[in-house]
């Protein structure tokens, strides 16, 4: 599984089920194996905590991106927690200057699916966040950092 290599990679939040970390102006997450394990609540949980970074951390380190390794795990949201996630967590990361979304994603039908389809809403595609899915992790990160 390709790793990422960064000098300035800062870990700001780590559980049992993902790691969270700052690189330059972008934030790498990267869900383990264990997100098999949690429930709606605690995927709310993770989301909320990650949403208070962004606002707090991402907005003093001027954080416009962020990429999602999910090719270990990612949690299966439903629908209920796809337009929670729609109408309380996109507009936090729009208020707090998140311009790029990128995904690696694991391969999995559904949970890619879930993850295309929660932001595949209204809110998420208004134009001021655009998301781009990969398969490789090298790609994902250099979209974020603006390279070609």
């Amino acid at each position: 599984m390709e790793k990422i290599q960064q000098n300035t990679k800062t870990e700001l939040l780590t559980t049992d089920f993902w790691s969270v970390y700052r690189l330059d102006s972008w934030y790498f997450i990267q869900w383990k194996d264990a997100g098999s394990e949690m429930n709606d609540e605690e995927f709310m949980d993770h989301i909320s905590s990650f949403a208070k970074l962004v606002e707090t951390d991402g907005v003093n380190n001027r954080i416009s991106g962020f990429v999602v390794d999910t090719r270990a795990y990612h949690y299966v949201m439903n629908l209920d927690v796809q337009k929670w996630h729609d109408d309380v967590i996109v507009p936090k990361y729009i208020a707090s200057g998140i311009t790029k979304i990128a995904f690696c994603l694991s391969g999995d039908l559904i949970r890619d699916l879930s993850i295309e389809q929660t932001f595949d809403e209204d809110k998420a595609q208004s134009g001021e966040i655009q998301i781009q899915y990969f398969q490789e992790l090298r790609k994902a990160t250099a979209w974020v950092e603006g390279w070609k």
